[in-house]
Order: structure tokens, then sequence, then C-alpha cells
């Protein structure tokens, strides 16, 4: 076991890794909070802004808002009492009001407005409002479609856009169960029960609810049993891949989805190129390094830290934590439980310096909810798929889908009843 531990840690991708992080988390090497955004006039005179839609739309705490990316075009500024027009480079985020963002939602009063936005990538729109330079963001106030993007790029995004609007409508009618599935699938969250979410918080299972490698292997084991079936073990890489971009296209890039599509591609790029076992520690620490160059905004996130620290903590310790574990527990449980305590044990720190709390139910929680979460979503996304094909089943399947939301929400509810540990 010492010489395995030797061997990983004399592997230059996780060398560079760990130098890299220590150079950014230290502050030795500084990277940008938030993506460039350029415009030849004062933030605090910019009136309104048109552009792009460049990410999902997601609810922030207090439900009042939602914030969202946009790649900006052009922009007005007041200057001297006058509206210029000016051009602007790169990308900003927006905070839009709940009753803008949710017109087009089902169940929501708004939906009767004749002026709804769709906050979806791809989409252009105007807005207009004021710079908030204790947040950095632009607070809108008014906004206007301006349909969606030229081309066949933009046509696609359209057509996700549209899918995206269709499953939450489709999930509505299945009331806060689909809440969740609606989170699980497409990381919305807007659907999902306040009390319900923050019992998921309380039990430390809140890697549960954001996108992360637990969705990505879903899916990717989905299409992968699925065409193994249909078109025979050769094309069992083609159809894992396929199910893989399939699932973050529909999603959305969000910090812990895009580490675990790095690792999934590279993993599966290396089983396709070489005979032998593939180091995850050292797919790891390449996904960190491209990760950091790619997106260097997302590094100081909650969830790129906690993702690849936890990632980490499995990898490091489940291994070692097992072997003993193995002597009292089934082996099943037992890796669950290994990689729970390394994942926890792993984002202690960061949990700490962000909350000043952490949760160690989670790590019973963990094993216990999970396996349960997993026949939900299996469930849920054979429900959805026979319910478009063939939509008199939703009111039955909804049923089942409750049974086991419910279920859910009972064990999460246990768990979260263990108070948190807090460090002043």
């Amino acid at each position: 076991m010492v010489e395995k531990l030797k061997a990983r840690f004399a592997n230059p991708l996780i060398i560079a890794a760990f130098v890299c992080a220590v150079f950014i988390y230290s502050g030795f090497v500084k990277s940008p909070l938030t993506p460039p955004f350029y415009v030849p006039a004062r933030m605090e005179s910019v009136t309104s802004l048109c552009g792009t839609v460049a990410s999902n739309a997601s609810v922030v705490s207090s439900g009042k808002y939602y914030s969202v990316m946009l790649c900006a075009d052009s922009a007005t500024a007041a200057v001297s009492q006058t509206d210029i027009q000016l051009c602007a480079r790169g990308k900003i985020k927006l905070l839009v009001p709940s009753k803008i963002a949710e017109a087009v939602y089902p169940g929501k009063l708004y939906s009767l407005s004749n002026k709804s936005v769709l906050l979806e990538s791809g989409e252009k729109i105007a807005c207009s409002g004021k710079w908030l330079s204790s947040s950095g963001m632009f607070l809108v106030k008014e906004a206007a479609s301006l349909g969606h993007s030229p081309g066949l790029k933009g046509k696609i995004l359209r057509f996700r856009s549209l899918c995206r609007l269709a499953l939450k409508r489709l999930l509505f009618s299945w009331g806060d169960a689909g809440g969740l599935v609606l989170s699980l699938l497409s990381g919305s969250r807007e659907y999902v029960n306040k009390s319900v979410g923050d019992d998921f918080k309380l039990a430390g299972l809140s890697h549960v609810l954001a996108l992360s490698g637990m969705h990505l292997s879903f899916f990717a084991g989905l299409t992968g049993g699925s065409g193994r079936r249909v078109f025979g073990k050769r094309y069992l890489l083609f159809a894992r891949l396929a199910g893989i971009l399939f699932f973050v296209w529909f999603a959305g890039l969000s910090p812990s989805l895009f580490r675990a599509l790095l690792c999934s591609l590279l993993t599966l790029l290396c089983s396709a190129v070489f005979c032998g076992p593939v180091d995850s520690l050292a797919v790891l620490g390449a996904s960190f390094l491209v990760h950091t160059v790619a997106v260097p905004s997302d590094v100081h996130s909650a969830a790129f830290m906690l993702s690849y620290g936890a990632l980490a903590g499995i990898l490091l310790a489940a291994d070692c934590l097992s072997c003993f574990v193995r002597w009292f527990l089934p082996v099943p449980i037992a890796d669950s439980l290994s990689a729970s305590v390394g994942a926890q044990t792993a984002t202690i720190p960061v949990s700490i310096s962000l909350f000043g709390m952490f949760m160690p139910v989670g790590i019973i929680a963990s094993v216990a909810v999970t396996p349960a979460v997993s026949v939900f979503l299996t469930v849920s996304v054979a429900a959805v798929l026979l319910c478009l094909l063939m939509p008199f089943l939703s009111y039955p399947f909804g049923a089942i889908i409750r049974l086991i939301y419910a279920v859910i929400c009972g064990m999460v509810r246990f768990f979260a009843m263990v108070p948190p540990v807090e460090i002043t």
C-alpha cells in the first residue's frame, strides 16, 4: 500500500496539480473571480445591455432573483443626461427578478404576461437596469426577448431551451417530487421545496442536488448498458460518450459537472488508448490543470473546491479505509462508507472556511440516501421517456415518483435532525 502511494505521488500530473493548487489557494497566483467585461464607460453609468444568454438561470437563496451570465454585444450609458450607444465585450452576471425569469415557467402567475423572456443559453435579450458595485452584478428591471442566436448553433440551442421548458412543464404535474427530478436532471432548483432543500444541506447531502459525477456516471452507465444490448460490446465506448455529452449539453456546465466531464473524457480516452489500468488520481490531476486553464473563474467557487476535494479524498482514502471496514461490514456497504468518509474528511477544511461548519452526519447519510436517490433517478428517467411517448401514463407514474420521493424526504429529514459542528 505504501509503495503504491509513493508511485502515485511520483506521477508528474499529480505533482503539477498539487503545486498549481498551492500557488492558487495561497494567493501567490491571482485568478480572475469573474470573466472579464469591457465597456468604454463607467459601469455606474450603464443603463441597458444587449447580448446572448451564456448560462442557465439559477435561483439565488432568497428566491427573489435569478442569476445568469450574459455575453454582451452592446450597452447604453447615460453620460451628461444623454444616452449613448456603446460596444460591449465579455460576460457580465445579471440579477434578474423572479417575475421576469419565471414568466414562461409552469404554475407561475407571471406566465400570463405577453412580455415573456426565456433565460436559456443562446437566447438573445435586451435588458435595462443598473450596476450593483457591491455585488459586481447588473440588476435587471425590465427585459425583452430578441429571439435566438442565428445559424445552426442558435437553432440547436433554441431546441435545447424548448426541451428544458417542456421537461419543466411535464414534471410540474408531479408536484414537489417533480421538482427534485428536475434538479437531478437539469440542475434547475426553482421547484425544489425549500424545506427539503434545507434538509439536504443540514444532512450533508448538498452534493446530491448539485450536478456532479454521480449524475454523469448514471447517464453514462444507462446509455452504455442500452448501447451494449442494441449494438454490442464493440460500441460500448461510443454509447457512454454519447450519454455523457448529451447530459452535459442538456444540463449545462457547472464547475462540478465540468470536472466530471473532464474526468470522464480523459478516462474514456485512456481506456481506448492504453491496455493497462488507468490511475484515477492522475486523471483528476490532469482534469484540475485543464479546468484551471480553461475556466479560471471557477477555481474559487465552492462547487469547484468541494468537487475536487471530495473526489481526491475518495481516491486517496477509500482503498485504505475499505481494507479495515470490510472486516465488519459487507463489501458494498464498506466501500460506500469508506468513500463517504474520504470525501467528507477531505472537504472539512473547505466547509469550515466557507460556511464555518461541517456536517459529520453526511458520512452515514450519503451511504443511506444515495442508493435511494439512484433508484429515484432511474425510475424518473424511465417515467419521463414513457410519458413523453404516452402522456396518459403521467398520473400513475407521478404516484410512484411521489412515493419514492416521500421515502427519500423522510430519510433526509431524519439525518437533518443531527446538528452540524460549528467552528467560530
